[in-house]
Formats: C-alpha cells, sequence, structure tokens
C-alpha cells in the first residue's frame, strides 16, 4: 500500500478534490467535483473544498492522519514559496489568499499550492512525454497559454513565481489579444484565441459575400471554434485548412522564441495541439526552421501531452510530492518479491542466460515505466519471432499465471452485460496494452502494396504510436530490415525501443534503447531462449500490476 494524498484542482469555473494513492505512479482513487461559483468570493469555495476533503475521506474511510500531504493546483498569480493566491482573474476576492497555512491549521496536515500550468508541467515531467529530460518545456494551449518550464532538472519559477508565462511574448505588432496584449502568443494560439480569430475569419467571409462550408452547413458563425475547424479542414476545406496552417505558423514563431531562450530538449504541448497536432504540425516545423537557431533544434522534439485527460487529475497531486521531494516512479518495484521470483526463477532454469541479467531487468524497467505512464507495446517479428510476438501480446492482454479480476465497482457498470451471457463481468481480465504489428491484414497488404513490403510494420508504428509507447523488435540475427525500420520509425517519433535477437545481436542493438541477445548458433536455437526471457518478462510485469 502507498501513501495517500489529497489534491485541490482549483478553478474559475469548478473545482475538484481527489484522493490519491502514490505506490509506483500516482492511481486517482476518487474525485468529487463541484461549481467553483467564482462570484461568491473566496470564502464560499473554502467552505465547499472542506466539505469535498471530509466527504471524500468519509466515504473512502479515511481521517487526516491517513493522508500525507494536500497539494494545491490554481491559476496564477500566486507565490508557491510562500504559499499565497494573489488575486488570479478568474477567481475574483482571492486576494493574499495563504490557502495551504488554512489547510494546515484546520486539519494538521502538510499542504503546498503550484501554478496550475506548472503542476502539468511537473506530471509531463515525471509521468508523461517528458519523462527523461533535464530541460522540458510544458505550454497548455488550453483556454490560455500557460507554461512550465524544466530547467537543469528543475522547476523554473523565478524570482516572483511568474517564470514561463510565455503567453504574454508578442509575436507581432498588432493582432488578437490574449493575456492582455495585442498580437501576442496567447492571442494567436490558445484554445479561446483560436477560437475568436475562428469567428473574425467567418464574418469576414459571409462579408465578402464567400459564406464558409461549416456555416451553408447550419452551425453559426458565434459557435465557430477549433473542434469545428479542424473537422473541416480534415475534410479537405480549404479555408479551415490555410486558417490550421496560419495557427501553425503562429505557433511555430512562439516557440521559435522558447527554443531560442530555453533551448529545451522537449516541448510538450497538451490541450489543442492533442486534439489537431496534424493540422498545425508542418506549418509550425517550417515556421521552426526559419525561425529559431538551427543547433537549439537538432536535439528538440516537439510532443503532444502524453497524460492527455489526465493532467488535471494528477496535477494537484504532483504538486504535493515535488513540495516534499518525492518521485512517484522512483519505486524499486524492481525489488518486490513478487517481481524477482519471476526473474531470479528465469536464470536458475536457463544458466545460459545468466550474461543477460541486467538487459533483462532493464527492459523490465523500461516496460513498467511505460505501463506507468499509460502507454502500450508495440511488437513484431518474422516468422517464428511473428508468432512470439503474437504470443507476447497474448500474454499481456489477459491473465497470464494470475486471473486478473476488474474491481467491483468496474463490474457493476458491466452489468448490462449479464444480459447476454451471465457472469460476463466477472470473467473479463485487465489487461496490459500490447499491439502486434503482423496483425491488421488489410492494412499489411496495402501498405505492401502501395508502400513497400519492408513498411508494414513502420506504417503501423507510424500510425499507432505515440511518446510513452515502447516499441519492441524480434529478430533472431537481429537483422530484419523491416523490423529495423519499426523500430526507426518509433525512434523518430519519441517512442522507447526494444531489441529481443541472439548471437551478436546484428542491427538492432545499436538501434534500440535496450537489446536482449540471448546466446544461440541458429534461429532455432535462439527462439527456444527467447520464449522463457519474454515469458519471464510478461510474468514480471503481471506480478508489478495485478499482484496486490
Amino acid at each position: 500500500m502507498g501513501e495517500k494524498y489529497i489534491g485541490l484542482d482549483i478553478g474559475g469555473t469548478k473545482c475538484a478534490v481527489l484522493l490519491a494513492e502514490v505506490n509506483h505512479g500516482i492511481h486517482i482513487q476518487d474525485k468529487l467535483s463541484f461549481p467553483t461559483q467564482a462570484a461568491k468570493g473566496f470564502s464560499h469555495a473554502w467552505e465547499r473544498l472542506c466539505a469535498g476533503m471530509e466527504e471524500i475521506l468519509q466515504r473512502n474511510g479515511m481521517t487526516f492522519p491517513d493522508v500525507r500531504a494536500v497539494g494545491v493546483s490554481c491559476g496564477g498569480p500566486l507565490d508557491s514559496r510562500r504559499g499565497l493566491v494573489l488575486s488570479p482573474p478568474n477567481l475574483p476576492g482571492w486576494d493574499e489568499i495563504p490557502l495551504p497555512r488554512m489547510i494546515t491549521e484546520k486539519y494538521g496536515v502538510p499542504a503546498c499550492i503550484q501554478n496550475d500550468a506548472n503542476a502539468c508541467a511537473l506530471v509531463e515531467w515525471k509521468l508523461g512525454a517528458g519523462r527523461g529530460t533535464e530541460d522540458m518545456v510544458f505550454l497548455t494551449m488550453g483556454t490560455g497559454m500557460g507554461a512550465g518550464v524544466i530547467a537543469g532538472g528543475k522547476l523554473l519559477c523565478g524570482h516572483t513565481d511568474m517564470g514561463g508565462e510565455v503567453g504574454h511574448l508578442r509575436l507581432t505588432e498588432d493582432g488578437p489579444v490574449g493575456f492582455g496584449k495585442a498580437g501576442s502568443f496567447e492571442g494567436y494560439t490558445s484554445g479561446g484565441g483560436i477560437a475568436r480569430q475562428a469567428v473574425a475569419l467567418t464574418e469576414k467571409l459571409m462579408a465578402e459575400g464567400n459564406t464558409p462550408a461549416w456555416v451553408r452547413d447550419g452551425h453559426p458563425p458565434a459557435e465557430t471554434d477549433a473542434r469545428l475547424m479542424a473537422d473541416y479542414a480534415r475534410r479537405g476545406d480549404q479555408q479551415a485548412r490555410s486558417f490550421f496552417d496560419f495557427i501553425g505558423k503562429m505557433l511555430g514563431r512562439g516557440l521559435a522564441q522558447i527554443v531560442d531562450t530555453l533551448n529545451p530538449e522537449k516541448i510538450v504541448i497538451g490541450s489543442v495541439f492533442l486534439r489537431c497536432e496534424d493540422l498545425l504540425r508542418p506549418a509550425m516545423e517550417a515556421e521552426l526552421r526559419r525561425e529559431a537557431i538551427v543547433h537549439s533544434l537538432r536535439s528538440l522534439t516537439v510532443v503532444p501531452a502524453q497524460t492527455g485527460e489526465r493532467i488535471g487529475d494528477l496535477a494537484s497531486i504532483m504538486a504535493a510530492l515535488y513540495h516534499l521531494g518525492i518521485d512517484p516512479l522512483q519505486t524499486g518495484d524492481e525489488t518486490r518479491p513478487a517481481v524477482l521470483r519471476h526473474y531470479d526463477r528465469l536464470f536458475e532454469r536457463y544458466p545460459a542466460l545468466e550474461g543477460c541479467r541486467e538487459q533483462v531487468m532493464q527492459t523490465y524497467c523500461l516496460l513498467r515505466d511505460c505501463y506507468l505512464g499509460g502507454g502500450k507495446l508495440l511488437v513484431g517479428g518474422n516468422g517464428g519471432s511473428c508468432a512470439d510476438a503474437e504470443h507476447i501480446v497474448a500474454e499481456l492482454m489477459k491473465g497470464f499465471y494470475l486471473k486478473r479480476p476488474f474491481p467491483p465497482k468496474v463490474q457493476e457498470k458491466m452489468a448490462c452485460m449479464e444480459d447476454i451471457l451471465p457472469g460476463a463481468a466477472g470473467k473479463l481480465q485487465q489487461g496490459l496494452p500490447a499491439l502486434c504489428l503482423t496483425g491488421h491484414t488489410a492494412l499489411s497488404t496495402a501498405a505492401q502494396n502501395d508502400l513497400d513490403p519492408l513498411l508494414a510494420m513502420a506504417q503501423q508504428v507510424a500510425a499507432c504510436g505515440r511518446p510513452g509507447d515502447v516499441v519492441l523488435g524480434i529478430s533472431t540475427s537481429g537483422n530484419a530490415r523491416n523490423v529495423a525500420l519499426a523500430v526507426q520509425a518509433g525512434k523518430a517519433l519519441g517512442l522507447k525501443t526494444i531489441a529481443l535477437t541472439g548471437g551478436s545481436g546484428g542491427r538492432l542493438t545499436g538501434l534500440c534503447d535496450c537489446a536482449i541477445a540471448v546466446p544461440g548458433a541458429s534461429s532455432a536455437d535462439v527462439q527456444e531462449l527467447h520464449l522463457p526471457v519474454y515469458h519471464t518478462l510478461c510474468a514480471m510485469l503481471e506480478a508489478r500490476f495485478f499482484d496486490q
């Protein structure tokens, strides 16, 4: 069992109270939300927050002494060092509110506060697309354009806790207003700014007698926003596509200023970028190439946020963890008896694999972190290695040694299935998501025919892979070109890569983050040792995630 934390996610429209367990990751156990009703001031919200914390503990059979700390995520300006909320524009009346101190005095629990953009940056740095980096910038790209900056392995707050307010950067002398400034980064590229520009474009086209397709289809001009424009852009509407080309260009211009100033290894972008990356990236990258210092671009990747819709829930908990100096993934769970039992048994039964001991544990840790971060495994090979890939997927996607039933609350939600198959809810099992790259016959044959036979697996990685996922390439020689291409596609997209090979390891060993090369003089010898290796990895992962 891990330690328990309460999180308070405070916004101008709604607030959420969360209960989480930190045990080799952050696991949200319960959540309740309520309208902020900001016009009623701080006292009203404080009463609701207190009632929410008390309720969430009561319904989980806990009291405040069971809680390690309370973390608060709130829009700025605020002073995280002194624990003060400093009059956020969306929270009238919250003037110099010492919220953490009030929580500690009332409930006797340590409490801390963090700017919401900074808290989200910590989430992506520790649990998402920024894992393993020392220099990273996170952009909210939501209603506004907030940012959190990780520099030299630390959160950069600035002298007055206003570090990272990149939405205020001026991109043009005049233009859309955001963050109180015309022509600002926020005015051009935030969700709110994009919506205002979409409405202005719609009205302009109509005034010119060129009514756009979305209006002709019955969408009022005032309701035009990024989602609607993206829908029409993907249908091939040229006006909508040109609109996103412009937004992508301005996004690239703002990113270039960040790159030139901070030289990050990664820029992670949430919200609108998550939904519209395909429409924004071409123009964004072209503008980056025009504007940014070339030496900084060579080591830069720009990726969507990996924690997706969970980021807001995780942010307040992460604020507490960072304040306490706790890394949720520094788990040491490779020393868990249930995990080590399978690991030690592998080398007892197969002494010939002793030379692979370190590589097996490294591979396990990489896969563990993938699943802790919400990622998936993409695995492929040829011939017997193709069969091994299918075998691995089968062991991960359902019970192997363990049954893995869903929690009772989830089974209750599945009760509707009982009408068709009695007992179905209790029979379904939890799985670790994995995809075999040799499946999908229609797609594979189309890729072989339309692209190149060697690119069939790489195309699936290109389509399905997301940062945080892992590509596992299996080749007894390590030289299968289609497997190598799939791995290279994964690396280009920011995925971690693993090779399961034999002998000297072949070309795959040099391409992958982890490589297990088992001894063997022939493909058959190698495959005979591949089986116990991946069985062990699957068993270790199952013990980590399902052996309670």
